[in-house]
Order: C-alpha cells, then structure tokens, then sequence
C-alpha cells in the first residue's frame, strides 16, 4: 500500500510540475522492440515500448510491455515511464527520469513440477529510478541502453537495449 501511495504521489507531482507546458509534444512518434535481463528476479525479459512525445520540454513519456522467463517465473511488466531528455550537444543523448510498474508473475508456471509449489498468479507495484542513454542512427530510428534500479519492489535491476522505429 505504501509503494501505491508514493507512486501516486509522484504521479501528481511530475503533472503538477509539467501542468504550464502539457500540450508542448505529445502524440505517436513510434515504437520499438526491447531485451534485457533482470536481477530478483533473474529472467530473461522482452518486450515492446512506445514514444508518446514530450509533454513537457525534454520531458518524455514511454511506456513499454515486457515478458520475462526465468528464476520459476513468468512475469508480464506493465511500465510507465517519464525520463527528462538532457538537451546536449553529442551523438548521444543521456536521460534520467522514474518508472511505475505493474508486475503481474506466476511463481510456478510449470504444472508437472512437483514441487509442491504454486501460490498462483501474483501481482505488485514497484517504483524504479531510470538512467540510459540514446543515439540517432542513420535511418532516423533510435538505438537505446537503460539502466532500472528499484527503489520500492522487484526487480531490483533490469538491464534494456532497445529500438524505436519511427
């Protein structure tokens, strides 16, 4: 409960701070496929993400589904992401920004393990700190490499490289 709170908090304070500059760039402006790994737990993730524009200047937000495989799990991540875009001079572009997730998993997908155990479908809410980095490649799509840290809930870590075609 306190994870929803803090993230609904943080919700409002980000469109609080946005709220002067709302309609600067919002809309479609592509979507791409992204790999990873995550740590607590260890799994193989893939997934889809999708570039809705800057509701604020250098602000984005990017939305992603993930699967992952692995550690006795199949996890679905639901992610809402807001990252400030800093506005340098460089082939590369570095970001920093937050990311609510929505973590639905089954702790034992297999039905023929014998293990004894099946706690069936689970879900959890998690707050991440964001850090990556995005280049511009020649054909006008978008190469990135990000780095989540959890700050409340699982996966501690998750390690994406991903694409956004235009």
């Amino acid at each position: 409960m306190r994870c929803m709170k803090l993230a609904a908090v943080l919700a409002l304070a980000v469109l609080a701070s946005a709220a002067p500059a709302l309609a600067a760039d919002v809309g479609w402006r592509g979507w791409g496929p992204r790999f990873g790994v995550s740590d607590d737990p260890d799994q193989v993730l893939g997934g889809v993400q999708f570039d809705l524009g800057e509701f604020a200047k250098h602000v984005r937000w990017q939305p992603s589904v993930e699967l992952g495989f692995g550690d006795d799990k199949v996890s679905l991540y639901g992610n809402f992401m807001v990252s400030y875009y800093f506005p340098v001079e460089a082939s590369v572009t570095p970001y920093a920004g937050a990311q609510v997730s929505a973590w639905f998993f089954d702790n034992d997908p297999d039905p023929g393990d014998d293990d004894d155990f099946d706690d069936g479908f689970n879900t959890e809410i998690a707050l991440h700190a964001i850090g990556g980095i995005e280049t511009k490649l020649k054909s006008g799509n978008r190469f990135l490499a990000e780095l989540a840290v959890g700050v409340d809930g699982n996966p501690d870590i998750k390690v994406m490289v991903g694409w956004i075609f235009k």
